[in-house]
């Protein structure tokens, strides 16, 4: 970083953290490639003798810590370091007025401080808020999550989709898609303060959740019913060793606003209008209201392997080379299964990585003597 001192009309010297313009750009790259949050002030207006000039700028760090140069630190940088972080939790810009009587400076629109510099001067800085870009991760390959990967390509989201099935998907092709169902990796995959659809019809939607909770997302919505959220809620907690209601103070279900939304289009139209209303305010959105539940009964999903869905139910015959899955009675081809899970010495296979996260939290209610593991 470049620490060149200079001289000012007024004979004072920049603070030593002074940057010229080209370090403040790389600043602001850094933070935004790495997903920080941070404040940018820019003086707009000056009345001599102060020790900046119009269009001097700094960055404000979420911690406090001050790049550039606004004035030195008793003129200009407290008052601008404080009102940043101001800036930075409402998320709403400001025009900050220093002056050694501030009611000279009072008008709507403008907060006025007093200067405590010796040499006294006027000072006008506009502090406004840059965020890094949200992050959106959609659970799931469904009809809903194609479409709102489509409608949010203008609202500067980071849209990424979990998909590992194999086959095309008509996204934009800035979407990132992730093949990983392993919670820990999507959470790693996710920005700072994410945005979480889930809507994968019972696949994986709970390794989704999960990983929206271990990312800390700002808003988990699920497209279910009441009572697969439920049973969904449990396979999370199971999986992360968490309080049940401690997870499902985090989801909302269903997912989306009030409207009479029933195709996956409709759906995702009421969707993208809730994440909008939360990226917008900051806050946690709770559960609203019903939306139109398009999930089908208990189907088994495609492999990764791309194979056809198996349909024959429990007491039919197995074929060679294929297991029951203990959880929902599914007959599962060993070799294109979605999921295993070895438990005593056995391996047990499952038509899709739900059924495996249930049995994983509690495999003997779904042992009762009549379901064989494979060798």
């Amino acid at each position: 970083m470049t620490k060149d001192p200079t001289s000012h009309d007024d004979g004072h010297e920049s603070s030593p953290n002074r940057v010229d313009d080209g370090d403040i750009a790389a600043l602001e790259q850094q933070f935004q490639d790495r997903g920080d949050a941070y404040a940018r002030a820019t003086v707009v207006r000056r009345e001599p003798p102060v020790s900046a000039n119009v269009g001097d700028r700094a960055i404000v760090t979420a911690e406090g810590d001050l790049y550039g140069w606004v004035g030195g630190a008793a003129c200009a940088q407290t008052v601008v370091k404080t009102q940043a972080k101001a800036v930075l939790e409402s998320g709403q810009p400001k025009l900050v007025g220093i002056a050694p009587d501030p009611a000279r400076l009072e008008r709507t629109g403008l907060d006025a401080f007093p200067m405590t510099c010796h040499s006294e001067g006027v000072l006008e800085v506009f502090i406004e808020p840059v965020a890094p870009t949200t992050s959106l991760l959609l659970v799931g390959s469904s009809p809903i999550t194609r479409s709102l990967a489509r409608l949010a390509g203008d609202l500067s989201l980071d849209v990424t989709l979990v998909a590992p099935q194999e086959g095309e998907f008509d996204v934009p092709d800035e979407t990132e898609i992730l093949v990983s169902v392993d919670h820990e990796d999507l959470a790693a995959a996710m920005g700072p303060d994410p945005l979480v659809v889930v809507a994968s019809m019972g696949e994986f939607d709970a390794r989704g959740i999960a990983a929206g909770v271990l990312a800390d997302a700002r808003y988990i919505g699920l497209v279910a019913s009441d009572e697969r959220a439920s049973e969904e809620i449990d396979r999370v907690a199971g999986l992360l060793e968490r309080e049940p209601e401690a997870v499902r103070s985090a989801v909302t279900n269903p997912a989306g606003v009030d409207i009479v939304a029933r195709t996956p289009a409709e759906i995702a139209a009421a969707i993208l209008a809730e994440l909008v209303d939360v990226r917008s305010t900051s806050g946690t959105a709770g559960a609203g209201p019903p939306t139109a539940e398009t999930e089908p009964g208990h189907q088994a999903p495609s492999t990764d392997a791309g194979s056809d869905d198996a349909e024959a139910g429990a007491g039919e015959e197995v074929a060679p080379e294929a297991a029951i899955d203990p959880v929902c009675d599914m007959t599962v081809e060993t070799a294109d299964a979605s999921a295993t899970v070895d438990y005593e010495g056995e391996t047990y296979y499952f038509c899709c990585h739900g059924c495996a996260d249930s049995f994983r939290t509690e495999p003997e209610a779904y042992l009762d003597g009549d379901v064989e593991a494979q060798p």
